[in-house]
C-alpha cells in the first residue's frame, strides 16, 4: 500500500512541480558524422499555442479515450498491453491535423503509457521517465483533479526522436479508484516568437516588434543553436527586400539593424502593397452596394404612390432593400482586425440580411397567391401592416437564434481561422434554403395568376439564383474549401444574394415607371389636332371634335369590358355572366310574384292602368342579359354608326 502512494504521489509531482527555468545550451561535443543535438531541458512558453480549428473535436477526443479506459480500470481489465492498444486507435482517429502521440494513465494500477506516432514507438512510464519526457507526463497529470479539458502551453523538447515543438490536452474521467487520464499531443512547425526564446536565439532578433511578425522554429543543421527565427512584413506594411520571410541568418549578415517596414499608403510599393490594393477594392465594392441600396431606398420613399411601387407595397419593399444592404455589410465586415467582433458581426448581419429581404419576397408571393385564390366580389388582400408583422416575427427568430449561436459558438481562436464549429454553419444554411424552397413551392402555386409587371415570375427567378448561390456555398464548405474566411468570397456571395433580389424585385418596376414616363413625354411632344388628320389641313371644327371624342368614349368603354372580362375568375362561364342588381326579378320579395298576377286580373276593365304596367314591365324586359358589363358577349346597344372610325 505504501508502494502504491508513493507511485502516485512521483506520478503527479509533475503537476504540481513549476516549470524548469531555461537553461543556456551547452557546447556540443564535435564527432564524426552527423551531430547530434545535445540533450536538454525542454523550453517551457508562457503563451498559448495556436488551437486547431477543430478545437472541441480535440477535446472530445481526449475526454472518449479517458472514458474508455477509466472503464476498463473499473471492469479491472485495463493493463499495459490494452492502454497501448488504446493508444494506438487513438492516434489513428480522424483529426486534421492528427495526434502526433497519446498518452494514457492510471496511477492506482501504476500504469503509464506515452504511445509516438513518428516514428511509432511505446514509452512505458516506470521504464522511462526522462528529462525529455517529462513534460508528457506533466500535460498528462495536469488534467487529473479537472472536470474539463486542460490545454497545456507549447514546449520544445531537444530529444533525437521528439525534437521539435510540441503541445496538448489532457483530460480525466472516472470517480474514485477507476478514475482514469488521457492526452492527445500535437506538433507545430513554427510558432510565434517570445522572450523566453531569446536565450535560444544568442540574442532578440532582429525584427521590428510593431511593424513585423516573428516566427520560432527548429534549427535543422547548427549545433550552436537549437532554435531559429524568421520575420516578414504584417499586413498592410511593406518593405523594399520583399514581404516574404527573412530568416536571422540573412538579418545578421546585413547591418545588423533590424528589420522594420513602413505601412502602406500614399508612396508605397504597389507590387508590395497589393494584398492592401486587393482589400481596398472589395471593401469599396460592397461599401458600393449599400450606397446604391440607400438611393433606391429614397427613390421607393419619394414615389411610393406611383402605381408601379404602390402596387407592390411599397414598405414590403423597403424592407427588401433594407435586407440587402445588411448583406452587403456583412461583407464589408470581414474586415474588422478583432476575429470574435468579425465573426459575431459576420453572421448577425448575413442572417438578419437574408431573413428581412427574402422573408419579404416569399411574403409578396404569398399576398400574389392569397388575391389569386380569392374568388369572391371582395377580395381578401393582405394588408402592408399585416405582412409587416411577419416579416417581425421572422426576424425576431432569426434573432433567437443568432443569440445562441453567439452564446455558445463565437470564436474559438484569435488567429480567425475559424469562426464556429461547422454544424452552425450546416445548420444555418440548411434552414435558408428552407425558407426558399417554401418560396419556390409558393411562386409554383401561383402560376397560373395574372400578375401585372410578371412579377410573379421575376421573384420565382430571385429565389432560384439565391437557392443556387447557398448550394454551391455549402458544397465547398464540405468540400473543405471553409469559404466563410475568404474576403471575396464573402464579396461575391453578397453581390449574388442582393443583386439578384434587387433586380429581380426592383428592376421591372423601375423599368415600368421609365417607360411610362417616356410615353407621356413623347405624347406631350405630339400637337393635340395630330391625330384628327393629316398635316396642313384645316383645323377642325368643334362638331367634328365633338364626334371623334364620342368615337374615342366608346372605344374605351368597349375596350374596358373586354379587359374586365379577359381572364377574369371571379366572372362565370354561363351566358350572361354575373347579373346586376338592377334586374327586378332578383330583386323581388316572396309573393310579389302573386300580388302582381291579382293586380293584373283586377284591372281588366282599366285600360290605363293595364297599359302602365305593361309599358313597366316591357320596359324591365329590354334589359337582356347581354347588357350585363360582364357578359361574355359583350354589350349590345352600340351600333356601327357609333363604333365607325
Amino acid at each position: 500500500m505504501r508502494a502504491r502512494w508513493a507511485w502516485v504521489v512521483a506520478w503527479c509531482a509533475c503537476a504540481a512541480a513549476a516549470p524548469a527555468e531555461p537553461r543556456a545550451p551547452q557546447p556540443a561535443v564535435p564527432a564524426a558524422g552527423p551531430a547530434a543535438p545535445p540533450a536538454c531541458d525542454p523550453l517551457l512558453l508562457k503563451n498559448p499555442p495556436p488551437m486547431p480549428h477543430n478545437l472541441r473535436e480535440h477535446e472530445a477526443a481526449a475526454v472518449h479515450t479517458a472514458r474508455a479506459l477509466a472503464e476498463l480500470v473499473e471492469q479491472g481489465a485495463a493493463d499495459e498491453t490494452r492502454a497501448a492498444a488504446l493508444a494506438r486507435a487513438t492516434a489513428r482517429a480522424p483529426l486534421s491535423p492528427p495526434p502526433a502521440a497519446v498518452a494514457l494513465g492510471a496511477p492506482q494500477l501504476h500504469l503509464g503509457v506515452l504511445f509516438i506516432a513518428e516514428p511509432p514507438r511505446l514509452i512505458v512510464f516506470q521504464q522511462n521517465n526522462s528529462v525529455t519526457l517529462r513534460q508528457f507526463w506533466r500535460t498528462l497529470a495536469s488534467a487529473w483533479n479537472a472536470s474539463a479539458v486542460v490545454w497545456s502551453n507549447a514546449w520544445f523538447s531537444c530529444d533525437d526522436y521528439d525534437w521539435g515543438w510540441w503541445g496538448g490536452a489532457a483530460a480525466a474521467r472516472g470517480v474514485g479508484a477507476a478514475r482514469a487520464a488521457a492526452a492527445i499531443f500535437r506538433r507545430w512547425t513554427a510558432l510565434p516568437c517570445e522572450d523566453a526564446m531569446h536565450e535560444w536565439f544568442g540574442g532578440p532578433p532582429l525584427c521590428d516588434s510593431g511593424t513585423t511578425d516573428c516566427e520560432a522554429y527548429p534549427a535543422q543543421s547548427s549545433v550552436e543553436r537549437k532554435l531559429e527565427y524568421r520575420c516578414k512584413c504584417r499586413v498592410d506594411h511593406w518593405h523594399a527586400g520583399g514581404n516574404g520571410w527573412l530568416s536571422g541568418s540573412i538579418l545578421s549578415t546585413d547591418d545588423g539593424d533590424s528589420l522594420t517596414c513602413m505601412p502602406c499608403g500614399m508612396g508605397s510599393d504597389a507590387v508590395a502593397c497589393i494584398a492592401d490594393v486587393y482589400r481596398a477594392v472589395l471593401l469599396a465594392a460592397n461599401l458600393t452596394g449599400m450606397l446604391i441600396c440607400l438611393v433606391i431606398g429614397l427613390i421607393i420613399f419619394k414615389k411610393r404612390k406611383c402605381k408601379a411601387v404602390a402596387m407592390g407595397m411599397w414598405t414590403v419593399l423597403e424592407v427588401v432593400l433594407l435586407g440587402a444592404l445588411l448583406m452587403y455589410a456583412s461583407a464589408a465586415s470581414q474586415y474588422i482586425s478583432v476575429a470574435q467582433w468579425r465573426c459575431v458581426a459576420g453572421a448577425w448581419l448575413r442572417e438578419l440580411g437574408f431573413v428581412a429581404c427574402y422573408g419579404s419576397v416569399v411574403l409578396r408571393l404569398w399576398v400574389l397567391l392569397a388575391e389569386f385564390r380569392t374568388r369572391k366580389a371582395h377580395r381578401w388582400t393582405p394588408r402592408d401592416s399585416e405582412v409587416l408583422r411577419v416579416v417581425g416575427a421572422m426576424i425576431s427568430g432569426a434573432a433567437c437564434y443568432l443569440a445562441a449561436f453567439t452564446a455558445t459558438a463565437v470564436c474559438d481562436d484569435d488567429a480567425g481561422e475559424s469562426c464556429a464549429r461547422a454544424a452552425w454553419h450546416h445548420v444555418t444554411a440548411a434552414a435558408e434554403l428552407l425558407l426558399l424552397t417554401a418560396g419556390a413551392r409558393i411562386a409554383y402555386a401561383a402560376r397560373n395568376a395574372n400578375v401585372p409587371f410578371q412579377e410573379r415570375g421575376w421573384l420565382a427567378a430571385a429565389l432560384c439564383t439565391e437557392g443556387a448561390c447557398g448550394a454551391a456555398w455549402r458544397l465547398a464548405a464540405l468540400a473543405g474549401a471553409a469559404p466563410e474566411r475568404w474576403p471575396l468570397a464573402a464579396t461575391a456571395r453578397a453581390h449574388l444574394s442582393s443583386g439578384a433580389a434587387l433586380a429581380c424585385v426592383l428592376a421591372p418596376r423601375l423599368w415600368h415607371g421609365y417607360r411610362a414616363r417616356s410615353l407621356a413625354q413623347e405624347v406631350s411632344r405630339r400637337g393635340p389636332a395630330e391625330g384628327f388628320g393629316i398635316e396642313g389641313e384645316e383645323e377642325p371644327t368643334s362638331e367634328e371634335v365633338r364626334a371623334e371624342l364620342k368615337r374615342l368614349y366608346v372605344q374605351l368603354e368597349i375596350l374596358r369590358n373586354k379587359t374586365l372580362r379577359r381572364d377574369n375568375p371571379h366572372i362565370s362561364k354561363r351566358r350572361g355572366g354575373r347579373k346586376p342588381p338592377h334586374r327586378r326579378f332578383s330583386l323581388q320579395k316572396k309573393g310579389s310574384r302573386e300580388k302582381a298576377l291579382q293586380a293584373r286580373r283586377g284591372a281588366k276593365g282599366k285600360g290605363g292602368s293595364a297599359s302602365a304596367v305593361e309599358a313597366s314591365e316591357a320596359g324591365d324586359v329590354s334589359r337582356t342579359p347581354e347588357d350585363s358589363v360582364c357578359s361574355a358577349e359583350g354589350p349590345s346597344h352600340y351600333t356601327d354608326g357609333d363604333t365607325q372610325a
